[in-house]
């Protein structure tokens, strides 16, 4: 098999292993794998750009790359090609889920919201991983126009039902969320499925706090009282006084150089320690950029309509898994070089990460499309409640400034 196709036949096998039993016609999924292959080497979604690298890379028998596109379009119209039957099963088999329920049996679970221009919007649920995160499930609907009563949420339910279908039993899993969702209606949903949340708090809003006393207070001047810029305040009571109460605390942060407090509520014990998981949630927004811009060029899509797009985000989830499996495997081994070097005198001082698991991964993958060097595709992703991967450099640089000194 030449080099050049090794990316697409790897893909192409994962989802007709994972789409054999629902009968789905192997034409369609060579289609949707060629559209990932196509992505991972243009490094846009823009079809036009997609096609002509493939036609360069000489992966079909077209004559040109017109043809191809034609291809490329005839996919992103396929209904049957979907997040549940194309997407989800493989999650089995490329997380390391066995791995985790024999460690802290604990993940960190990514709520955010993003849009495409003014065109669609994107609700998402994503597994924190190594300072990045992987796309779960997802769903979108067109931007600015109001949606009929009670649908919002049912979309809500839908993606939270689906990532529960891949989770394996007996995990811990903490929500994550930003201040858009300090509401009874999003952690109720969440808590009605096993799982904790943390959840960010608006601050200045109209939420009431319940103390143990039997109190009653407006979150805002408490926290005007009590937390102070350079200082923390924590404490356990009750929230959502409207729909009749919810035991939570409420944990408060405000660093010396930030202009404003950290505070989160969570249904988890009432530490310090809740503040950690929700530091996990930026990981989701290098995601994101890598989808607009770094990596998929979304924003610049001429794809039209929510079907195509739905389409287009199934390849673009099956592309950052194959980019990020890839980075990892390159990260794993500069990690090994690194511990591997001679011991100095004088170690250098520790330096950050140049490259993001992420761009290590589409750097390796062009090398793989291009025939620089051969690559095999290892699942599952290891390392799933790992620090991120710009933590884990540092501390193997320092670990050798530390001890990796030779002394007489």
């Amino acid at each position: 098999m030449p080099a050049q196709v090794a990316v697409y036949q790897e893909v192409f096998e994962q989802m007709e292993r994972i789409t054999r039993s629902v009968g789905l016609r192997r034409t369609a999924v060579k289609r949707l794998a060629l559209l990932v292959t196509g992505i991972i080497a243009a490094q846009t979604t823009v079809v036009a750009q997609v096609a002509a690298e493939l036609y360069a890379l000489d992966l079909t028998k077209a004559g040109k790359p017109e043809s191809i596109g034609r291809r490329l379009r005839r996919t992103l119209s396929d209904a049957r090609l979907d997040l549940a039957t194309c997407y989800l099963p493989v999650l089995g088999s490329a997380i390391d889920w066995a791995m985790v329920l024999r460690g802290s049996k604990r993940v960190v679970l990514i709520v955010d919201e993003s849009s495409k221009a003014d065109e669609l919007h994107l609700f998402r649920l994503s597994l924190a991983y190594w300072g990045g995160s992987i796309p779960l499930a997802w769903s979108c609907w067109e931007q600015n126009v109001a949606l009929p009563a009670g649908r919002y949420w049912q979309e809500v339910d839908r993606v939270l039902a689906q990532t529960a279908s891949v989770l394996p039993a007996g995990l811990a899993v903490v929500v994550v969320a930003d201040r858009a969702y300090d509401v009874p209606a999003f952690v109720d949903r969440v808590a009605a499925r096993g799982w904790h949340w943390v959840v960010r708090v608006k601050a200045k809003g109209t939420l009431r706090f319940l103390d143990h006393q039997g109190h009653t207070h407006a979150l805002a001047d408490l926290l005007r009282q009590r937390l102070h810029q350079g200082g923390r305040w924590k404490a356990r009571g009750r929230v959502f006084q409207a729909a009749g109460w919810r035991d939570a605390s409420v944990v408060g942060l405000w660093t010396p150089s930030a202009t404003e407090a950290l505070v989160v509520l969570s249904d988890l014990p009432c530490h310090w320690e809740v503040l950690l998981p929700y530091g996990q949630r930026f990981w989701t927004e290098p995601g994101f950029r890598n989808d607009k811009s770094r990596g998929w060029q979304w924003e610049a899509s001429q794809v039209q309509g929510h079907g195509h797009h739905q389409r287009l985000l199934l390849a673009m989830a099956w592309a950052a898994l194959v980019t990020l499996c890839l980075g990892v495997q390159q990260a794993k081994e500069r990690l090994a070089a690194l511990a591997a070097q001679p011991a100095s005198d004088r170690p250098p001082k520790p330096q950050h990460p140049r490259e993001s698991v992420f761009t290590l991964g589409l750097h390796a993958a062009q090398c793989w499309l291009h025939h620089k060097f051969h690559l095999t595709l290892h699942w599952p992703l290891p390392d799933i409640t790992a620090p991120s991967w710009h933590d884990q450099w540092l501390h193997a640089q320092a670990d050798r400034f530390l001890f990796g000194t030779v002394r007489p």
